[in-house]
């Protein structure tokens, strides 16, 4: 049989040890639970939730975090101002930029205005060139000459000019730009048309029946001063030709209309 008593006892002292040992390991894992939560919690105390712009949420350590703050305090800012700083930043290179842009038009625009106003001006040059080249030009007071009398002695006396065979009423216009120095009767020479023209040379129209300009009046090439005739001492309708290079002494008209490039 059983010994009951033996039996009870040594269950006894088993649940005793049993409780004991089960007491001792509470009390080492409560002293683990201690030691992993003495671990643990300030970790995951150090935790630290950034919320980003997008809603995510970013976790970061103490360090990184307090890494972060140094920085920026070693800076004077803060990871926000950090941000305002770099838009700030964009916005100043961006009117920087448009500044840069305005100028660099604002130049062109100086450019093209100086350009078309060189060109007005080189337009305005030339028009007072052409203008000039004409107004120096020369020809010849008739069309279709026929000469009938030159240059040279005649019965002991100079004729001075030449003769040219036109009829009664032939409009006579003037050899280039100049200014009326006579206009009206005169002698042998009948009704008398003097011009001083640009290079001071004079020509001398003679024998006409009509003037039909003034004294002091300015004249251009072309302008008609008056009509042929057969006035004065005349044997026939013919215009007169006198040439006076600068006012002097007259010279034979033939070879000074050639010099001139004058056909006649």
């Amino acid at each position: 049989m059983p010994d009951l008593l033996h039996e009870a006892r040594h269950r006894a002292g088993h649940n005793v040890a049993s409780r004991r040992g089960a007491g001792s390991r509470r009390e080492a894992k409560s002293k683990r639970g201690h030691v992993i939560a003495g671990l643990a919690l300030p970790s995951a105390a150090a935790v630290v939730l950034v919320f980003c712009a997008g809603g995510a949420a970013v976790a970061t350590t103490a360090k990184a975090q307090t890494s972060v703050f140094t920085q920026s305090a070693a800076r004077g800012t803060s990871p926000h101002t950090d941000a305002k700083g770099v838009r700030l930043k964009r916005l100043e290179q961006s009117q920087a930029a448009a500044r840069h842009t305005q100028t660099v038009e604002h130049n062109l625009a100086i450019v093209r205005a100086a350009a078309v106003a060189r060109g007005v001006e080189r337009k305005k040059l030339a028009d007072v060139a052409k203008h000039e080249a004409l107004g120096h030009s020369w020809r010849l007071p008739v069309t279709n000459p026929v000469l009938t009398s030159g240059f040279g002695y005649r019965w002991g006396q100079l004729h001075a000019g030449e003769d040219f065979a036109v009829s009664v009423g032939t409009p006579l216009p003037s050899m280039s730009t100049g200014t009326v120095i006579f206009g009206g009767a005169e002698s042998g020479f009948g009704n008398l048309v003097e011009i001083r023209y640009w290079d001071g040379t004079i020509s001398y129209y003679g024998h006409m029946s009509v003037v039909s300009v003034k004294v002091g009046e300015a004249v251009r090439p072309g302008q008609i001063v008056g009509q042929s005739g057969n006035t004065g001492h005349s044997t026939g309708p013919h215009l007169h030709l006198e040439i006076h290079p600068n006012g002097g002494p007259a010279v034979d008209p033939l070879p000074w209309l050639a010099s001139h490039h004058i056909p006649a």
